[in-house]
């Protein structure tokens, strides 16, 4: 009997132990497995803005031709032959007008299927042209989108975008989620029924508690958030391996807590790749790369022959008529780089037309080209685009009326006067004066002019402030009210402004907030044209002179 009760009790504790390590194992985030070694390569691409043929970018002096679908696929064949397993991803803003506007995706879509996508995420500019043409370009794509915070009516269109897909490669289980920026309803325009939950730390906590459920190795955030709320995620939510961002436009790695962050910058120009084994569940020896998509990387010529018919009708369309002026629009350099010009004021009424929470758009006069009259009558996509050839993104700032009488200061030093005694060096060049939008100024050319001995961007002194700017009102609430130095203004600038260009050092303290809107100028007065054919932009004492 004792020798029974003996037995009956070993057997419970055999089976208390057992059990002890059957729940300890379930509570861990992978899988227990045998010792392996497998290595991985995540490829990346971020914001390719419909650049899916190579294109041409400034290298020091140097054209150089870069990027396209046809490059990637290449590069990505080459690095999938060399790993165990790979994936390529996209986080997203893939889509984008003029060609988004002319084709509705079809060709970006088809495109990236043939150059091997694994799993998109969709950025904000996807629903640039609304929901449902985004819904009907994804009809060309054959591979999964993935968005968590997305909150989408159509039945269609929330079947195509799920929270999460997991990717069972031959050797692991990797849980891929999509993040949108909260923004997206302040930086596009779906239309009714589609919209963005905001709380991104709470619906991506719940993917990443759906993915661990499943058992995935491996756990991949796909955001389009930016690289501040990347870093939110990796330092509150335990479970992420890896977070490959896009949105602001940067290149970037960076290993947070237990996560690493990786963001490829825009439109293709690289590659970025990220290689690791994974080992017993975890990522070691981790090396990120990026690879300048030029012409060594070869091509697929699969791709090639895709896009060409495209890129062919493309190239007819952007001479279709967009609108039409009931005026001529002054694009004169020794107007738009000295004077108030009707087509100065017309782009910069365009942002604030587009971005309708900023008070003020300042405008380089050296991003207007053209340097002619361009006579009343049609305008074109072909006309936009010389009109303003960079493809110069928007930037929403926020600072005080005593920085913004600086950054105007800086502006009318642009106006050289005989005998004011500053060097050309140390104020803003030409194309640095302002035309503007929501504000009005006075400049006294007889008061001295802004100088300061610059250092690259930034500035080692301020030899005079300048006090040429005698009078500045702000169009708030449909009235012009005098600068307040103290009050905080929302003021529209392009990239290269907000990076300090042309002189304006004030832009790059850290202590102004900067937010990268991702429209680009140009688009954004295409789409101001046509929604207000005719257009008739006047001169209406936006920049006056105190002695005219």
């Amino acid at each position: 009997m004792k020798n029974k009760k003996w037995l009956w009790s070993l057997l419970t504790m055999a089976l208390g132990v057992s059990l002890a390590v059957l729940l300890s194992s379930a509570c861990q985030k992978k899988p227990a497995q045998a010792s392996t070694k497998t290595t991985i390569a995540i490829m990346t691409t971020a914001d390719l803005q419909s650049c899916i043929t190579p294109y041409t970018v400034d290298d020091d002096g140097k054209q150089l031709t870069v990027g396209g679908l046809e490059r990637i696929a290449s590069a990505a064949r080459k690095i999938r032959s060399q790993v165990d397993d790979a994936l390529l991803l996209s986080s997203g803003d893939d889509l984008i007008p003029p060609l988004f506007s002319i084709f509705h995706g079809e060709p970006e879509m088809r495109g990236m299927s043939l150059a091997g996508y694994d799993i998109v995420t969709a950025g904000n500019h996807e629903f640039d042209l609304g929901a449902e043409t985004y819904k009907d370009a994804l009809n060309f794509a054959t591979f999964p989108v993935v968005s968590a915070n997305l909150i989408i009516d159509d039945q269609e269109l929330r079947d195509r975008i799920l929270p999460y897909i997991i990717k069972k490669t031959p050797h692991i289980k990797i849980g891929v989620f999509g993040m949108m920026t909260p923004d997206f309803l302040k930086v596009c325009s779906p239309g009714d029924g589609t919209t963005v939950n905001q709380d991104i730390i709470s619906m991506a906590q719940k993917a990443v508690d759906s993915l661990l459920k499943e058992k995935c190795d491996l756990i991949i955030a796909l955001t389009h958030i930016g690289i501040e709320l990347d870093r939110q995620l990796a330092k509150k939510i335990a479970g992420i391996d890896i977070i490959v961002g896009g949105h602001d436009h940067q290149y970037f790695y960076e290993t947070c807590g237990n996560t690493i962050i990786v963001q490829d910058g825009a439109r293709g120009e690289y590659l970025g790749v990220l290689r690791f084994t994974f080992t017993d569940g975890e990522i070691v020896n981790p090396t990120w790369e990026k690879i300048l998509l030029d012409s060594t990387v070869g091509y697929e010529p699969k791709i090639r022959h895709l896009i060409a018919p495209y890129m062919a009708k493309y190239k007819d369309r952007l001479g279709q008529i967009i609108g039409k002026s009931s005026l001529d629009l002054d694009a004169r350099k020794d107007v738009v780089r000295m004077h108030e010009s009707n087509l100065g004021n017309f782009i910069a009424d365009s942002w604030l037309a587009w971005f309708t929470h900023a008070d003020i758009a300042l405008v380089n006069s050296g991003a207007i080209r053209g340097d002619k009259v361009y006579p009343a009558g049609p305008i074109s996509y072909l006309t936009v685009n010389e009109i303003i050839p960079f493809r110069n993104e928007v930037v929403s700032v926020e600072m005080n009326g005593t920085d913004l009488k600086q950054l105007l200061e800086i502006s009318a030093s642009a106006l050289r006067v005989q005998g004011d005694e500053c060097p050309d060096n140390s104020r803003a060049g030409s194309g640095g004066f302002f035309q503007m939008a929501g504000l009005r100024i006075t400049i006294d050319l007889s008061k001295p002019s802004f100088c300061a001995v610059y250092l690259k961007r930034g500035i080692s002194k301020l030899i005079n402030p300048g006090s040429r700017i005698i009078k500045a009102e702000v169009y708030l609430s449909g009235s012009w009210t005098p600068l307040d130095p103290s009050a905080t203004y929302t003021v529209l600038v392009n990239k290269w402004t907000a990076s300090g260009g042309d002189g304006y050092y004030v832009l790059l303290r850290e202590d102004i907030p900067k937010e990268n809107t991702t429209m680009f100028s140009t688009d954004i007065l295409a789409g101001y044209i046509q929604r207000h054919t005719p257009i008739s932009p006047r001169i209406e004492g936006r920049i006056g002179f105190l002695d005219k």
